[in-house]
């Protein structure tokens, strides 16, 4: 297959988005607008953080309103561990992200070594798993005189298509003393499928850089946090800056931007001691507000306390957990 066909390939299946009814999208990672309560979601390497067991659930709808709209449906769940004196993190993470005629559901291992530097630790870490990719091609409907394909184009498979790649990603983390920095590399192996006998579809990788910091305020009840999340793969970048609130170690609110796309509205609670909610609301900027009322995201996280060491509990995540 030579490359000029596959540029013809991936630009016919790009193209299909339109067909749907959809807006045709950069990436197909799923989108989160709470990033900052799932950074491990985007980086391996942040797992662990805090001396807990951690379990998360989070449920994300966009551009309600929009027909074949992205969804996207993640589970994790981690714990660190120590091997005599070394510091160790391991996870597991489910995501099933909907996108038109596109499905991608993965199951990834994580990992992450850590290392104590002062105050703080620095973390290196790896997702390991599989991506099955899906394409709906008995749900493609070509209208009459495209001209762009028609029925009999060959380019576009007639039956659903599923396959399965190898998936991997590699992260390096750093938090201290109210400060988080991160950068990692997502589908380094670039997971290739082919459905049918013409089309080769792939993930690029995807490179991300995090960034954040708690203060203090002169109310010890009151702390702010900033952040924020680059995302590129070089041909198209996103990114989101947030300012969260938090009261009394158990409220928060705030806002996010998200470059040329939306407005967001947070908000959450720790109900009990571990389990907390969070509620996102994105209210579109950019032209798909003439057909949707916005994106709603909705997580549920669970903490259990894991004392691996009283010399070193005073160990704790720099985010509002």
């Amino acid at each position: 297959m030579t490359i000029s066909n596959r540029i013809k390939k991936r630009f016919a299946i790009g193209v299909l988005f339109l067909l749907t009814n959809v807006v045709a999208y950069a990436q197909f990672d799923g989108q989160t607008t709470q990033y900052m309560f799932n950074i491990f979601g985007h980086n391996p390497s942040a797992i662990g953080e805090q001396q807990m067991i951690r379990v998360l659930g989070m449920q994300r709808l966009q551009w309600i309103g929009v027909k074949n709209a992205p969804s996207t449906t993640d589970f994790s769940a981690n714990m660190p561990f120590r091997i005599k004196k070394t510091y160790h993190a391991a996870g597991i993470r489910f995501s099933n992200d909907m996108f038109g005629i596109f499905t991608n559901q993965t199951v990834n291992a994580l990992y992450a070594y850590k290392f104590k530097i002062g105050d703080g630790f620095l973390s290196l870490g790896t997702n390991l798993g599989f991506v099955n990719m899906t394409f709906k091609g008995d749900s493609v409907y070509i209208p009459e005189g495209s001209d762009y394909h028609s029925e009999n184009d060959l380019e576009i498979p007639k039956t659903k298509e599923s396959k399965v790649a190898f998936d991997m990603g590699l992260g390096v983390y750093y938090s201290c003393k109210g400060l988080e920095v991160g950068f990692s590399v997502l589908h380094l192996t670039e997971p290739t499928v082919q459905w049918g006998e013409n089309t080769e579809f792939y993930l690029t990788r995807l490179y991300t850089l995090n960034a954040g910091y708690r203060f203090k305020l002169n109310n010890p009840k009151f702390h702010l946090q900033p952040s924020l999340m680059l995302k590129t793969d070089f041909v198209s970048w996103q990114l989101d800056v947030s300012l969260l609130a938090e009261y009394n170690e158990r409220f928060w609110w705030g806002l996010a931007y998200r470059v040329q796309d939306a407005v967001s509205f947070l908000l959450g609670v720790k109900v009990l001691n571990g389990l907390m909610i969070g509620y996102s609301y994105d209210l579109p900027t950019s032209k798909i507000i003439r057909v949707s009322s916005g994106s709603h995201e909705l997580f549920l996280s669970y903490e259990f306390k894991l004392n691996l060491d009283k010399k070193d509990s005073k160990y704790r995540s720099v985010r509002i957990l």
